[in-house]
């Protein structure tokens, strides 16, 4: 079973006066194998008529710290193409 929550949202003006709106969602995800959910994070980019979505299903455990990790995220403005490392950085230097 999966759910999503947004959590937060950005709209952000571009140089050329066109505007970028991001979405920051918490993911809970149920295992079959284990009853405690696990959650992730999922960022949308959504620019002109184009879509660009990118997820990390299993950060941790935690929905704190995931709530936590998504927070910097967004206040650093974070699009999908670059959040897979910087999430991989900030659970590396235990950051958060």
């Amino acid at each position: 079973m999966r759910k999503m929550e947004l959590l937060f949202m950005n709209e952000v003006t571009l140089e050329d006066d066109r505007m970028m709106r991001l979405e920051y969602n918490l993911t809970e995800n149920q295992s079959i194998d284990n009853e405690e959910p696990y959650y992730g994070i999922q960022i949308i980019k959504y620019l002109d008529d184009n879509l660009e979505m990118e997820e990390v299903c299993g950060v941790s455990y935690s929905k704190d710290k995931v709530k936590s990790i998504t927070k910097i995220l967004f206040q650093h403005v974070v699009t999908p193409i670059s959040m897979v490392e910087i999430i991989d950085d900030l659970i590396t230097l235990e950051a958060v």
